[in-house]
């Protein structure tokens, strides 16, 4: 009977049923059931993992319990890290019979974001800053940190319990692109056009000039336009590449070309016959919310086809705000989860989850999708020039192999451009995707 686990909790929470869903059903899968009946769990023929304050039996998994999932609300709380097996955990246990932490609290901990409804400082775009985690703050936000405990945790089950059936996961690449500019000269319409050239001839950036009068008689392609190379790579590579459009009204942080304009339409068109497209909320719609449906109705008049996963523009992301407009929207899938000032993981995972709402301590019909890395990150806040990259993101693609995880990019359009600040860019996507593949 040992081919199944059963779980001890002396009483049985939301956050219980959440996390021990998201590691042992989400992750890897293992047929597993929760019991609050102490006299049912010790007559079991069943693993057992006894999630309590003392042990019960000899032949269990004993994981003593911190409280924190017997809980309800946000708490300060006071976590010290240690180094276990060589890698940072918390929540560390008082019995010598248990195994050394609290494995389930710490993961709830990292991945419901529990930090983020504390107070802390935001930056300039009202995000919650990255320095502000307990991630940045001990140094593993470039570990996918739960599952490298899960892995070990996992390791120790099959040990003593070799019976037991586990599903393991196996490692996925996902490649994803931010259209937040289609292109450069191409369909930005008469006032955009003169106002580039009155500021182009001010600069007396003459080349500019030329290329856009070059791009508009059709004698060039418009430099953002990279998508042919973007196809030729995924079909070369085989890849699962994702594409997110921003369709939001113009303004100071959402410069894309007009949804109405022919080449832009043509554009969606395109990419959805290669791959799925979804929403890039504009900047814009954390202000006016109303603008969320907006802007997922014309996605999906463009291409014909529903719209149900998203990343926000500016990763602006608010807990649990934003998800809960998300789901309103129709959208069950997002891919914001991470941060755009450092490579690594935001929620400490590098799986798909679904999310816990503190606030309600109900879980939300959304899955998120954690990124580890971006562009924008390597070059604006880390300063690296093209032929660093690789060295400085090969530590985080092997990491996530060695756990199994799912390892998700942002790139962009214009970063294969090869033109002003991604001159010499154009090769790092390849060769960061050779890497992964190899």
């Amino acid at each position: 009977m040992q081919n199944k686990l059963l779980i001890y909790c002396p009483k049985i929470t939301p956050r219980h049923q959440y996390i021990f869903k998201v590691l042992f059903s989400d992750i890897y899968v293992i047929e597993y059931s929760l019991t609050d009946d102490k006299e049912a769990y010790i007559a079991s023929e069943f693993v057992k993992i006894n999630y309590s304050k003392n042990s019960i039996c000899h032949d269990e998994v004993f994981v003593e319990s911190n409280g924190l999932l017997s809980e309800k609300g946000i708490n300060e709380l006071d976590i010290q890290i240690q180094l276990l097996n060589g890698e940072p955990a918390f929540f560390i246990a008082t019995n010598k019979n248990a195994y050394p932490f609290d494995i389930f609290a710490t993961s709830f901990y990292l991945i419901s974001r529990y930090e983020e409804y504390l107070p802390h400082l935001k930056d300039k775009y009202n995000r919650y800053k990255a320095e502000e985690s307990l991630a940045y703050k001990h140094r593993f936000l470039q570990k996918p940190i739960v599952n490298i405990w899960l892995k070990q945790f996992i390791h120790q089950l099959q040990s003593q319990f070799p019976n037991l059936i586990i599903q393991y996961p196996k490692f996925k690449y996902i490649s994803t692109i931010d259209i937040d500019n289609a292109y450069l000269y191409k369909g930005k319409g008469f006032i955009r056009s003169v106002a580039f050239l009155l500021k182009a001839m001010s600069s007396f950036d003459f080349d500019a000039i030329k290329m856009a009068f070059q791009v508009t008689s059709k004698k060039r392609k418009d430099p953002f336009d990279t998508y042919s190379l973007q196809f030729n790579l995924q079909k070369k590579y085989n890849l699962d590449v994702r594409y997110f459009m921003l369709m939001g009204d113009y303004g100071m942080n959402d410069k894309n070309i007009s949804y109405n304009n022919s080449n832009f339409q043509v554009l969606v068109k395109r990419l959805a016959d290669l791959a799925p497209v979804g929403v890039h909320p504009s900047f814009g719609s954390n202000i006016n919310e109303k603008k969320l449906a907006v802007e997922v109705k014309r996605l999906e008049d463009i291409q014909k086809r529903e719209v149900s996963f998203s990343r926000q523009h500016f990763l602006q992301l608010s807990l649990p705000k934003t998800y809960k407009r998300l789901i309103e929207a129709g959208i069950t899938d997002d891919y914001t989860m991470g941060y755009a000032s450092h490579l690594g993981f935001r929620a400490g995972i590098a799986s798909p989850f679904t999310f816990y709402n503190l606030d309600m301590e109900q879980i939300l019909p959304i899955t998120i999708h954690p990124f580890a890395i971006i562009d924008d990150t390597l070059k604006f806040n880390m300063g690296l020039g093209a032929d660093e990259v690789i060295e400085k993101i090969s530590g985080i693609i092997d990491v996530v192999k060695q756990v199994n995880g799912t390892l998700i990019s942002i790139w962009h359009n214009d970063t294969l451009s090869d033109e002003g600040v991604w001159k010499g860019w154009r090769n790092v996507y390849e060769d960061m995707v050779k890497l992964i593949k190899s």
